[in-house]
């Protein structure tokens, strides 16, 4: 093919898909040296004018006249009222009508629904006129901006690759999915964010790679090992950082964790969640970092997420109706944070849990329904405001 001649111009709404051209060095330099594009992609680290200058007259036109890459720049209005370049994405033959999906947006327009529509755009493209079978994505574990415009096109995700995806030198981990050409290109499930929501001291908020250590301090508690047998031993950084992404997959799967963060430094607390969910109501969880116990902020936390989670879906909360947390008999700091929350004991499962030493544990079975938390003192109702 081509180029620029053959190179279809591609239009919806405000975006456009268009061959890439010299006016758009410069901006192509902004996107390719901004933090989040050096975390997320390959791009190289001393990324100049002139490699910009080759990429869009040398290399691009390149991979269209060997038609093994169909790469568009995307145009659309920024928000100074221009219209100009806004990013790149391509479609990469990957042979028997197969091909991956990839793309970057200039940071000026991140987060306006600009790339959702240019991806949409491509591959109706890459199906109609490429004939392609089946699309596939890759991103790096943490870049839930990208997932999110897979998700929301419909694309079905197939976990985690480890040290799959190579980035200058380093295996990283990555998510995977795919979109068949007869898929319906509607989200599989809803979408769940582990929203911020905001305490007196304390502020629930997804875990970040940089909490793995105090992840980890956490987990190598005595403490919290004689409650939590089943941890990794020894419990490193490394398991911190696994445990922070599984949370990622988790919150994106419809059952959120969140980190208790102090509201003033920002230090990770804790963690909150709800590891299960069913028609029966959502089970909560959580532990305590050493240096929080005995403060009231494990408490707090959880009344954080009692109130988010009775509150209703078009207010932003989880919906549900019913609430339920098991702690072993002789936890008394982890029912006393059950109970302060308005949770009351409905029966004991008898020696349903296993303790550090090997011996078996009765599990207090407590629960929360949400017209008994509204008629407690200080609760007008799930719908008294927002997170």
């Amino acid at each position: 093919m081509r180029f620029p001649d053959d190179v279809p111009t591609l239009t919806a709404g405000d975006v456009t898909l268009r061959a890439h051209h010299l006016d758009d060095v410069d901006a192509i330099v902004e996107q390719c040296t901004d933090p989040l594009s050096i975390e997320q992609t390959t791009v190289p680290l001393d990324y100049d004018r002139e490699m910009a200058v080759h990429w869009v007259s040398e290399s691009i036109p390149q991979t269209w006249a060997d038609d093994r890459e169909w790469l568009f720049a995307i145009e659309s209005t920024h928000p100074d009222g221009a219209r100009r370049f806004s990013g790149s994405l391509s479609l990469r033959d990957d042979g028997e009508r197969r091909a991956e999906i990839a793309f970057g947006g200039h940071p000026a327009v991140r987060g306006r629904g600009v790339m959702t529509t240019a991806v949409g755009l491509l591959l109706d493209w890459g199906f109609d006129d490429r004939d392609l079978e089946t699309v596939v994505w890759y991103a790096h574990v943490g870049n839930v901006a990208s997932r999110r415009v897979a998700w929301k096109l419909g694309f079905t995700f197939g976990g985690t690759l480890r040290r799959w995806l190579v980035q200058r030198g380093v295996y990283r981990d990555g998510w995977t999915a795919t979109l068949h050409r007869d898929d319906a290109r509607l989200p599989v499930r809803p979408w769940s964010d582990a929203p911020v929501v905001d305490g007196e001291r304390v502020r629930l908020r997804p875990l970040r790679e940089s909490d793995a250590e105090r992840v980890a301090e956490s987990c190598s508690d005595p403490r919290t090992r004689q409650w939590i047998p089943a941890l990794p031993e020894p419990y490193t950084a490394d398991e911190g950082l696994r445990f922070i992404r599984n949370s990622w997959e988790m919150s994106m799967a419809g059952t959120p964790l969140w980190a208790v963060a102090a509201r003033e430094t920002d230090t990770l607390l804790g963690a909150v969640g709800v590891p299960r969910s069913g028609p029966a109501g959502l089970e909560i969880g959580y532990w305590a970092h050493p240096d929080a116990r005995g403060r009231g902020v494990m408490t707090e936390a959880v009344g954080l997420l009692v109130r988010h989670a009775f509150l209703q879906r078009d207010e932003g909360g989880m919906g549900t109706h019913r609430l339920h947390i098991s702690t072993a008999v002789g936890n008394a700091a982890s029912r006393h944070v059950a109970e302060a929350n308005g949770f009351v004991e409905f029966g004991v499962a008898r020696e349903a849990d296993e303790l550090l030493d090997g011996s078996l544990v009765d599990l207090v079975e407590l629960e929360l329904v949400r017209s008994r938390w509204t008629a407690l003192p200080g609760h007008q109702g799930p719908t008294s405001g927002t997170p």
